[in-house]
Parts: C-alpha cells; structure tokens; sequence
C-alpha cells in the first residue's frame, strides 16, 4: 500500500470513529472527507514536485476499491482533487487495507482487560485508577493520557506494574526491581514517569490530604514511599550523636560540626542513632543551605530534603523512641509546600512537631524579601485552610493569602 493511502485512510477512520457516525447515533448525513489544501497535502500543491501523478493514482486505486469518491475540482475527472469521501458501507474494508481495528472494538478489549485486573488486584490506587478507566471508556471519553487501546500488550504491563509497585513490601532498588519482574535492567524506568503520574492523581495518602496532586513530590519520591529506590539515601545530622553500624561505633556526629551525612536506604542498612540525652530539641529543616547555618545548643538538627520517604520515616522514629521527652520542630519554607511537608511528617510519624519560625511574625519581619503567590499557590493554601490544622499554623495560611506573599525558608537568619 503506498503511503499516500496509508496517510488518507488513517486520517479519514480517525475522523469516522470520533463522529456520531460511527457510534450510529447521527441523526442527519454525515459525509467524511480529507480535503486536499496545502496543509494536509503539501506535496500535491508543490508545482515543482513529481509526486502529484502517483497521488492521483493512490486515490484513484482506492475509488476502485470502493474505499472513497474523489470529488474532482469543478467536477473535472483527473484535473485537481477537492477532496476524498469516506464511502460508509466499506469500512470495514478500510480497516482490513490497513490491518488497523476499530475502535470500539479495541476499547471494548481495553475495558475487559482493566475489568479484570481489577477483579484480582488489591491495592487500593490501582483499583481507583481502574475504576476511572472503566468509568471514562463507558462514558465514550478519551484514556489516551496514559493507555495505549491499540496496544493490549502495553496496558497490561502498565496496570500490571503499577499493582505490583503498590504491593512491593520488600526494599530494593529501580533496577533490582526491573531486573525482578521484567529481567531486563532498564524496563522499568521508561513506566516510571506515567507510574508515579498515577499515584500522583489517584494517592492522597502520600500527603495525607484531599484533593492535594502532589506537585511537590519527585519520581524517585514516590517509588521511595514503597521501599524502591534510586540510590541509598542521605540524611544530613548535626548535634551530640553517636552512630553505630554492626553494633560499633561509627562516628560522633558531635565531631564535625557543619553535620554529616548517613545513608539510609534499606531499613537494614539503617544505622543505630544513640542521641546524648541532653538533647532537649530535635529539629528537622527543609533546604540545606538552612542546615549549614542553624546552630542551637543541646538540638539534633537533621535535614530531610524535602517531603521525607519510609527509610527516613524510620530513622526518625528511631530517634522519637530514644528521645521521647524532647520538643520536636520543622522548620521549612513559608509557602504550601513547607505546610504539606510538615502536615505529613506529622501524620506518617506520629511525633508532634510543631513549627519553628513558620509564623507570622517571622513573615512580618522578612516581608521585604517575600515573593508573590502564584495562582497555583493560592489554591493549595485555599485547600489547606480547610483542613484540620493548629490555630497557629491556619492563621499563617490566611495572612498569606490576604497579603498574597510567601517566603523562602533561606531568607530568615536562623542563628540562634
């Protein structure tokens, strides 16, 4: 088949499935062309090309198919072509030329697929991300965004993966867990960014709240938040701190007083933190420039780097069990962001932080450096304002919002 008619069938099936047509439902004629113009065939409006014979004879060999009528500028056979004209009662010939199924066809095996992975799947965000599917093949509505219907082959590998993303338990990293389910290194990073786009739409337990998308969360975040990881982490810890590996000491922190950094990956790996019990406060600090800077006696300063994963998680349950009676503190930036990481680190760990130079007097103090709130910022601090959050942290939020500012956490002087 010549490419030309490969080019024209394409383009007038794609247009007879989006049409009333198709679905039987039209109530008036519908006629479905490809109009020639210089747009859709420039070749053909070219004087200097040699290819408006061999157009001519595409279209002509699919009018003798039965495929199309050529409707003929002026009615002039073989002069200027108009436009080609689906011919309705051989469609079904058009897919067969082209090897291509229709597309109810395809979308009917697509709802049967997810209709069964849903039947046997457990995990809660990959039978909400079917249920939509299901819902939007039913209501005619577009899946394009993250399914193939043509492909059965990649959906099925795709909600197949997410599942077991979902239900991984055992911590490893990206390329132990492609090497494990696909036996090809590097397989599952090209589903990682539709994977973790999922759970972005369909999770609100990776911060907690409804109708918050996530935007603050990275890739690797997310696939941290069940144990599959890039690399071995970094947590960066400053203050009177003793760390043990294999049941020897491996460092006093308390040596190196700009911090150092301990790496937490697995939970096996994670080293034993022994905290002087003179610690009286802990704090964790969203920017690391932030954490060069703070320094405050008889505190463990760590620094997370953003939204904290499950080995950190870990690591700082490890510490809330040894210090029990220490106040705990986050201090992070004065934007929504710096408010969901700390509503996070509150419900995932359970320790009560509390905010430290997130307040209103801070905001006053530094206002001279405060940036403008985007729209986007506006609608995230909107949703936190209702929610359930201490007096303190919502009267922040809604002195943001009225004076339309946030700040970055590296504007304020943190030496205490």
């Amino acid at each position: 088949m010549h490419p030309v008619e490969n080019k024209i069938l394409n383009y007038l099936l794609d247009k007879y499935e989006n049409s009333k047509l198709s679905r039987g439902e039209n109530q008036r004629a519908i006629h479905i062309a490809f109009p020639f113009n210089k747009k859709t065939m420039p070749k053909y409006f070219d004087e200097s090309s040699l290819e408006i014979e061999t157009i001519h004879a595409a279209a002509e060999q699919m009018e003798r198919e039965g495929l199309v009528t050529i409707a003929w500028k002026n009615q002039k056979p073989g002069y200027i072509i108009e436009k080609l004209v689906l011919c309705e009662n051989y469609v079904e010939e058009a897919y067969e030329k082209l090897g291509r199924k229709p597309k109810r066809e395809a979308e009917a095996r697509t709802k049967q697929i997810l209709e069964q992975f849903y039947q046997k799947t457990q995990g809660e965000i990959t039978r909400s991300f079917l249920s939509h599917m299901i819902m939007r093949l039913e209501r005619e509505q577009s899946v394009k965004e993250y399914l193939d219907i043509m492909d059965h082959r990649k959906t099925e590998q795709l909600i197949d993966t997410l599942d077991k993303v979902e239900q991984n338990r055992k911590e490893c990293y990206i390329r132990e867990f492609s090497i494990e389910h696909f036996h090809d290194s590097k397989v599952f990073e090209t589903l990682i960014p539709k994977i973790c786009k999922i759970f972005r739409e369909e999770n609100e337990e990776l911060t907690g709240f409804e109708n918050e998308e996530l935007t603050g969360f990275e890739n690797e975040e997310i696939l941290a938040e069940y144990q599959i990881y890039k690399t071995p982490g970094y947590v960066y810890m400053k203050g009177n701190v003793q760390i043990y590996s294999a049941g020897k000491q491996a460092a006093d922190i308390n040596a190196f007083p700009e911090g150092i950094a301990v790496a937490v990956g697995s939970e096996e790996d994670t080293p034993d933190i022994c905290p002087d019990q003179t610690i009286d406060k802990v704090f964790t600090i969203e920017n690391l420039t932030s954490f060069y800077r703070f320094k405050q006696e008889h505190s463990l300063v760590i620094y997370l780097g953003g939204y904290h994963n499950h080995s950190r998680r870990n690591l700082l349950m490890q510490i809330y069990q040894k210090l029990p009676d220490a106040q705990y503190y986050h201090f992070g930036d004065l934007d929504a962001g710096g408010f969901y990481i700390l509503e996070h680190l509150k419900r995932k760990t359970g320790i009560p932080f509390q905010m430290f130079q997130m307040d209103i007097e801070t905001l006053k103090k530094y206002e001279d450096y405060a940036k403008p709130l985007t729209e986007n910022d506006k609608k995230r601090l909107m949703q936190l304002e209702k929610m359930e959050l201490p007096d303190k942290e919502r009267k922040l939020i809604t002195y943001m919002l009225q004076k339309g500012i946030k700040l970055e956490q590296e504007c304020i002087s943190e030496s205490q």
